[in-house]
């Protein structure tokens, strides 16, 4: 049987006919020679996958699109500085098919392993060990979530635009566990990583301070709220904010209080949901530490800053990244009759991992969102319980 190939035409049109101005997608200028430029032809002739002249000179440069100048003549991919006539037959072609991973067997028992949270065609949300790095190990052959993620996630078939391998859209620090968006295809990797940029998806960690923070409130979110108690702020989980800048540079975490239990080096340990509003670097660690004056157990960089001995550094960090809302709008492959959610329950190396809340819901504004969310690491627990 024959090796299916990795790349298919997913598409094909004409090199439009002469009409308006070169860079109007209703008709091109030609050369002097009757011909046309070859991103200008591509953008004209598939305007749907292409939004501008630039992504259309991008597919050129890769190689995606193929001229067949003459009839019957078997399309060709070229460069851009090929000039198509009108009436040229254009094909485009895209990997479809993921690089084949074989997957190592039994898996290394020193390599630590990815669990999938949620999965479809185009993208997966994966929950990421503490102390790997997403990308760019600092040794050769190092292990990071890029170079896993083969191994965990459902190879794409007949996805046009599909990565050679997952990419990860955003990124967790080394040392922080917990969910991580990786894109399976091109679409995903560019749709995905706009969103993040523009800070739309909603993350919540969890963390474990060492200290007690019942004399601290900080600065309330809701003014209507600004008088009630402590104890009543609480039960009505309304957030408080902390908008220390960090490097001279605007800085915004929101927190609160998920519980807390006694501890002979700290007094108290606090167990505290933190939502990021910026994304400085180290903001949660900085901001508990520095501003709070209660670091995260685990992080002798910023303990120390407080005069504080980091507790529990064999356990590692104590800062998860628990809960993620993904805008669907930054998913637009999903159509209506895609909105189930798929969770992972177990992956290729037969890892189930902790468990797993995924769901598409509709807000207030009626936007709607993925929700991703994963139980709190067990050492979370057995540290509350230890200091109790």
């Amino acid at each position: 049987m024959a090796k299916p190939s990795s790349h298919a035409v997913v598409d094909s049109g004409e090199v439009p006919a002469a009409g308006g101005a070169a860079g109007d997608p209703n008709g091109f200028a030609a050369g002097e020679d009757g011909k046309w430029n070859l991103a200008e032809a591509t953008l004209a002739a598939f305007p749907s996958r292409f939004p501008t002249l630039a992504t259309a000179r991008k597919a050129v440069r890769r190689g995606e699109v193929a001229v067949a100048d003459a009839d019957g003549a078997r399309p060709t991919p070229r460069r851009g500085d090929f000039r198509p006539s009108p009436g040229s037959r254009l094909e485009l072609i895209q990997r479809v098919r993921s690089n084949k991973t074989e997957v190592l067997d039994p898996y290394p028992a020193d390599v630590p392993k990815l669990v999938v949270a949620y999965e479809d065609d185009h993208c997966a949300v994966v929950v990421k060990p503490e102390g790997v790095a997403t990308v760019g190990a600092s040794r050769k052959f190092e292990w990071t979530v890029e170079r896993m993620a083969p191994y965990f996630t459902r190879p794409c078939v007949d996805t046009p635009g599909a990565l050679a391998r997952p990419r990860p859209v955003h990124r967790l620090d080394q040392s922080t566990g917990g969910l991580l968006v990786v894109a399976k295809t091109r679409l995903a990797a560019t749709e995905l990583g706009r969103a993040f940029e523009n800070r739309e998806p909603r993350k919540r960690y969890r963390a474990v301070l060492g200290g007690s923070l019942g004399g601290f409130f900080g600065v309330p979110l809701v003014s209507d709220v600004s008088d009630v108690s402590p104890s009543e702020r609480h039960e009505r989980k309304v957030p408080y904010v902390i908008d220390t800048p960090l490097s001279g540079k605007p800085c915004v975490t929101e927190w609160r209080v998920v519980r807390d239990a006694p501890c002979d080096r700290y007094d108290n340990v606090t167990l505290v949901d933190m939502w990021p509003k910026t994304g400085r670097t180290h903001q949660l660690r900085r901001h508990a530490a520095e501003t709070l004056r209660a670091p995260i157990l685990g992080d002798a960089r910023y303990a120390r800053r407080d005069g504080k001995e980091a507790a529990a550094n064999e356990d590692g960090l104590f800062l998860w990244a628990v809960e993620l809302f993904v805008p669907v709008s930054a998913m637009p492959w999903l159509g209506p009759e895609n909105k189930t959610p798929r969770s992972g329950s177990e992956n290729a190396v037969g890892e189930k991992g902790p468990r797993r809340d995924v769901l598409f819901y509709d807000d207030d504004e009626n936007k709607r969102w993925l929700r991703v969310r994963v139980d709190d690491p067990p050492k979370f627990a057995r540290r509350l319980e230890s200091s109790a």
